[in-house]
């Protein structure tokens, strides 16, 4: 997204559209991995709720945890969809050529939000997924 972000600066309009391009496949790819995982986890019954199934100690602190973990993951893929719509509008856009002659602030903009998702994913992982391993 930076590379996207420097490209529309420069007016490399074609580089831009593939970098943009990446970007949405690249988000595309996470929302498959999350895919995969969610379906996992409903299979092993840890969604939270009637059908919530945790064999170990402490099954109500784990479906407190799963309930957060799904709270927070599912907002976060809400937002990284978001993004991955955006960065597809704003290759159709660049493909129109409406980022020239120094318009390149939505392209800009996006960045800034794309990278936000993505910082709050370098919070939520570790919180998450290494948390309380050892």
């Amino acid at each position: 997204m930076a590379l996207a972000v420097r490209a529309a600066q420069l007016g490399r309009r074609a580089h831009l559209i593939w970098l943009l391009l990446a970007t949405a496949a690249l988000g595309i790819v996470f929302m498959g991995i999350k895919g995969f995982e969610y379906h996992k986890d409903f299979i092993d019954h840890l969604v939270p709720g009637s059908g919530f199934q945790w064999h170990e100690a402490n099954p109500g602190a784990a479906e407190i945890f799963f309930w957060l973990y799904f709270a927070m993951t599912g907002l976060h893929a809400i937002h990284v969809t978001g993004g991955i719509i955006v960065m597809l509008v704003l290759a159709l856009l660049a493909w129109r050529r409406r980022f020239e002659g120094g318009n390149y602030m939505p392209v800009e903009i996006a960045g800034l939000y794309w990278h936000f998702v993505d910082i709050v994913w370098v919070f939520l992982f570790p919180l998450l997924y290494l948390a309380g391993h050892r």
